[in-house]
C-alpha cells in the first residue's frame, strides 16, 4: 500500500494540517482571534469541492461554535460545552482525513 499524491489527498493532508494548527491556535491564544473564521472557510470550501467527504451537519456545528466563541457572549459552563463542541469538530475532521487518505470504510 503506498500513498498516491493526487490533489484530493494534497487537499485533504492541508486540511489536516489546518485542524491540528488550529487545535494549538485555540490551546494558545484567546478565543477571539479572527483564524478560526478564515478555517471555517476552507473547511466549507473544502467539503463542497468534495461532497461526502465531510459531514455538514459536521461542519456546520463547527461554524456555529467558531461564530459562538469568536463573539463571545457567554461564560462558564457553556462556553467551556462550545470548546469541547469545536475540539470535538476537530477531531472529527482528523480522524475522517485519516480514513479517505487511507481509504478505509466509514
Amino acid at each position: 500500500m503506498y500513498f498516491r499524491f493526487t490533489l484530493f489527498n494534497s487537499l485533504t493532508l492541508l486540511v489536516m494540517a489546518a485542524s491540528a494548527a488550529m487545535v494549538w491556535i485555540r490551546l494558545r491564544t484567546s478565543i477571539e482571534k479572527t483564524w478560526p473564521l478564515a478555517y471555517y472557510l476552507i473547511l466549507i470550501a473544502y467539503s463542497e469541492a468534495f461532497p461526502g467527504s465531510l459531514s455538514r451537519y459536521a461542519v456546520f456545528l463547527g461554524v456555529v461554535c467558531g461564530l459562538l466563541l469568536r463573539f463571545e457572549f457567554m461564560g462558564g459552563l457553556v462556553l467551556k460545552a462550545v470548546r469541547v463542541a469545536e475540539f470535538g469538530v476537530f477531531a472529527y475532521v482528523l480522524v475522517r482525513g485519516t480514513q479517505l487518505l487511507l481509504m478505509l470504510p466509514w
